[in-house]
């Protein structure tokens, strides 16, 4: 039996000490992509795999993991093994325990872990908070190495992702997202030649005669597309279309219809694993709009990765854009008299809203509570009439989908929500953000059966208590020793960077614009510049003025962050092509082993944007616990971008920063790991 080594994702890094590289290679710099086909759903696949048991498994309740042999669990300085790690887990789940918190660093192999647990409790939801990390599940645990349940089956694990990841049977080479297939073409008049024939092409039309395009429905539009195949309640049964209906229970206890039409397109096929897989990986922002709909599947345990980062990402549901919302809204057409008079009602309430901020302008710093504006009756009638709300769902790409994923997100903690408003060229946006969360975890609690928050760094104890209100939870220790070395490099041009330094005049934008050129001039390359913010970094007059050329302007960054869809710098950046990255996107997900990145500068101490709208009301609201979750908010943030170039005992890394608050912090680490 050969042993393992994890990363602090879960990511397989190497077998018996020496290190596979698992990852596919990737053309850097081509503007094609893959996209999915039907063929890449590994889970509809059947299990083809006789080779013999070289062991008795099936003994084994808590642990499997198989490459070309089987692979044992990874033992920590603790003593316990992953293996321990998942009875500890699964029996106290059994036992009644709903949420369960896994402390668990670089090393732990934590992925592995996850998989396990539901093995053991026969289904999950793993939720992840980047593609990135998605994508390293799928090529760990669906093309590397594979888990056997009780039975001796391999185990079915399903990755759902975005439309722009596949590839449309029915436009060849362009990814299901293109604009003007039959379900994502707007129903415009400018459209108008193109939505007349698929309004004719329709199978399931008797009637060919065009309507007016403000009576279009999607429901006339999108069947053209033989493959596109709607998920609605079972309740709103489509008795026309004919498909294949595979009916499952939501989390939200309700039943479910997925309409299936014709097969062969991956990301249509890609839901038949709510019914058909053991595992199913979600990105976050996936997972919290397929729970607040209540469609996501039940399964038996909900298991979430950087569980830090989803929690703190429940105060903020980001934003709507009440110009675009208010147009979408035009291109519903409900049957019913009363859901068209209650939908007249909602654009009258955008209506006013945008008049009022035209009229009165937007004070971007200004901060309201939710019933002072018309946002709280807006969304509370989205989610007032299941008619509105089913002729919203059956247009996926109706904008109006995220307002209705706010409504239900909010629906019930209207009275603790806060918003501002923010203008730009002619579009009015509105920011929600609650600081209550009970409400937000009794509707998590009762989606789910059990709940297991896996992090290298959770939040403080007092956090969890006073701020998520969280007391009936468990803690399970997995690896807790930081793995890798640490070490401090100077230029003697530091200093502590905090605003008052700056705003008194003591330091200026140039002292800190030379330390950091100074800094990323002796960094051992390849390294890995974490940009805090934007402005951390000059613009293209200050490069010239101060002679900091070898510093990338904020400008350019942002347009390079823009267009690189696909992450082509980060890839570039571990072949070894490019000597230096800088990015604001590398804080998790992403992983640079071993001579990959040998030093990591930080622009500043990564502490939070206090003028943001949640810090604001957190402040105003709870000034008890405001800067207790400040600075645990800092310190995981700081430590999660260390653990970017620390994944094994053997890594070793170089920090630098202008900003003496980061070498403090490094020191303390150093500290720690002494002690």
């Amino acid at each position: 039996m050969k042993r393992m080594k994890f990363d602090s994702n879960g990511k397989l890094i190497g077998v018996d000490g020496s290190l596979e590289n698992y990852q596919k290679k990737e053309k850097v710099g081509s503007e094609n992509r893959e996209l999915r086909t039907s063929s890449s759903l590994l889970f509809l696949q059947k299990d083809s795999d006789k080779g013999d048991k070289m062991e008795d498994i099936f003994e084994k309740d808590y642990w499997s993991l198989h490459g070309k042999q089987a692979l044992k669990p990874l033992k920590f300085t603790n003593g316990k093994t992953q293996e321990d790690v998942v009875r500890e887990i699964v029996e106290l789940i059994q036992k009644g325990t709903r949420i369960v918190f896994l402390h668990g660093t670089c090393g732990t192999g934590k992925s592995a872990i996850a998989l396990n647990i539901a093995r053991s409790l026969g289904s999950a939801s793993v939720v992840v908070p980047v593609k990135a990390l998605q994508k390293q599940y799928e090529e760990d645990y669906m093309h590397k190495l594979h888990l056997r349940n009780k039975s001796g089956r391999k185990m079915k694990i399903a990755m759902i992702t975005g439309r722009d990841n596949h590839d449309s049977l029915y436009f060849p080479g362009k990814s299901c997202a293109d604009p003007l297939l039959p379900e994502n073409i707007k129903l415009t008049d400018k459209n108008q030649d193109k939505l007349m024939e698929y309004y004719s092409s329709n199978p399931l039309l008797q009637n060919k005669d065009f309507p007016d395009i403000q009576d279009l429905k999607r429901i006339s539009i999108a069947p053209t597309n033989p493959y596109w195949s709607p998920i609605l309640p079972a309740d709103l049964d489509l008795r026309q279309m004919k498909a294949n209906k595979m009916k499952y229970k939501g989390c939200d206890g309700k039943q479910y219809i997925f309409y299936h039409r014709k097969p062969g397109c991956s990301y249509y096929d890609q839901y038949l694993s709510y019914k058909e897989a053991d595992v199913i990986i979600f990105n976050s922002a996936k997972y919290l709009a397929e729970l607040s709909l209540g469609r996501k599947p039940m399964t038996d345990v909900e298991i979430i990765d950087e569980a830090d980062d989803f929690l703190d990402s429940l105060f903020e549901q980001g934003e709507i854009n009440l110009n675009r919302l208010e147009n979408s809204l035009k291109h519903i057409v409900p049957d019913k008299p009363e859901t068209r008079e209650h939908l007249k009602r909602i654009l009258e309430l955008l209506g006013l809203e945008i008049k009022n901020k035209i009229v009165l302008g937007v004070d971007e710093e200004q901060v309201f509570h939710i019933r002072e504006t018309k946002i709280a009756d807006i969304l509370g009638m989205l989610i007032g009439d299941s008619d509105l709300e089913a002729e919203i769902l059956i247009d996926e790409m109706n904008y109006a989908n995220s307002a209705l994923e706010a409504a239900k997100n909010f629906g019930n903690t209207l009275d603790d929500v806060y918003v501002t408003f923010r203008k730009e060229e002619d579009n009015h946006f509105v920011r929600l953000v609650s600081i209550n969360l009970t409400p937000k975890f009794s509707d998590l609690l009762n989606k789910t059966k059990s709940l297991v928050f896996m992090s290298g760094t959770l939040h403080s104890p007092r956090i969890i208590k006073e701020l998520f209100r969280l007391e009936d939870y468990k803690i399970v220790e997995a690896e807790t020793i930081t793995m890798g070395q640490l070490d401090i490099v100077k230029t003697g041009k530091e200093f502590d960077c905090k605003y008052s330094n700056f705003s008194s005049n003591r330091k200026s934008r140039q002292d800190y614009l030379e330390s950091l050129k100074a800094c990323i001039i002796k960094a051992e390359k390849p390294t890995l510049i974490h940009v805090n913010a934007f402005r951390d970094l000059p613009n293209e007059e200050e490069i010239a003025k101060f002679d900091l050329y070898g510093v990338m302007n904020h400008e350019k960054l942002i347009q390079l962050q823009r267009d690189d869809k696909e992450g082509r710098a980060i890839i570039g950046f571990k072949q070894g092509l490019s000597e230096r990255l800088f990015s604001t996107k590398c804080s998790r997900g992403v992983d640079f082993p071993g001579d990959t990145c040998k030093s990591i500068v930080f622009t500043k101490y990564p502490n939070p944007n206090v003028k943001d709208t949640f810090w604001k009301i957190l402040q105003k609201t709870n000034p008890g616990i405001y800067w207790e979750f400040y600075r645990d908010k800092a310190r995981r943030e700081f430590i999660q971008r260390i653990f970017r170039a620390l994944r094994s005992p053997e890594d070793h890394v170089f920090i630098l920063s202008p900003d003496t608050r980061v070498l403090d912090a490094v020191r303390e680490m150093q500290e720690q790991s002494i002690n």
